[in-house]
Formats: C-alpha cells, structure tokens, sequence
C-alpha cells in the first residue's frame, strides 16, 4: 500500500461513541459504510438530532419493535423524559451531508453524558428511568473490596463468641 492508499483508508474511518446497554459507552473507529453502520447498530439506521452540538444518534429505527433492550432516555430542555433509544446506538459527529468523526472534546461531552446505564420501568402509564452507577464504577469498587479483603482476610470474617474467626 502506498502512503495514498493508506492516507484514504483512514478517511473512510470515523471514531464514533458506542453506547450499550447497561455498560458504560466507549470510543470505536468504524468505516464509515451503510453495512458497518448498520452492523454496529444490529439493523436499519435511524439518525436523531436531540442536540445543539454538531453530533447525532444513530440508532436501529427498529429497535422497539424488534424487542431490544431500552438504552438511554432523551430528555427535553426541562429534563423531562420524551422518548428513549432501544439498542445499541453511535454518537456520530455530523458534516453539512454527512456522518464524521467526533472531536476530542465531543467525545468527553458525550462520554460523561451516557456514562451511567439507566432502567426503564412502566408506572401508572408514565416511563420511569432511574440511572445506575457504570460498570466500571462497580468492578471497580468489588476490585477494592477484594484487595482489602486478600491484604486484610480477618477483616469481614464473623467471630465466635471468643474473639477467634469462623
């Protein structure tokens, strides 16, 4: 491959947010291709535009129908819930016609906004979400609890009556 070649491979690539879920989002580059699009979203492509940056959802438009797991919510200008994104869907960033790489600091923005998994729960006919703390908080956390426990294996043993651990 000669420095062309490689130079208009790495412009069909674009880095991209995936967001998943239950699970913390993460930066990917894909092609920028109707088929890897689509692939990366387990179907049909839908684009939405709930956002004043330069960026863009695009998510499988038939994701409800289809069954998958509810995602993230989209939330209006008061913070209240109006719809919600079923799949896995991409944070893209957008040109005058067409999907682009999103930029450093649109992938922080953005990364930070999607960072906790939300559930979804149905009550009295009004959609409920109730945000979870990221996985990675969460292995995190159980990673710090079994280093403490291997430094200290006394330390959340139950003792007898004598003081001696069980």
């Amino acid at each position: 491959m000669d420095e062309k070649e490689v130079s208009e491979m790495q412009e069909e690539m674009m880095t991209v947010l995936v967001v998943e879920p239950m699970k913390a989002p993460y930066v990917k580059s894909i092609p920028n291709e109707l088929e890897d699009l689509q692939q990366a979203v387990g179907g049909d492509i839908e684009m939405t535009y709930p956002f004043e940056d330069e960026v863009g959802i695009l998510l499988n438009g038939n994701g409800k129908f289809e069954g998958l797991p509810l995602n993230r919510a989209l939330y209006d200008d008061r913070g209240q819930v109006y719809d919600a994104i079923a799949g896995t869907f991409l944070v893209v960033g957008l040109t005058e016609d067409d999907f682009t790489s999103l930029t450093p600091e649109q992938i922080e923005k953005f990364k930070e906004k999607y960072q906790s998994p939300e559930v979804f729960t149905l009550f009295n006919g009004e959609l409920h979400v109730m945000k979870m703390p990221p996985q990675e908080q969460k292995e995190q956390k159980e990673s710090r609890k079994k280093d403490a426990q291997e430094k200290n294996p006394a330390k959340g043993k139950k003792k007898n009556r004598s003081g001696e651990a069980r």
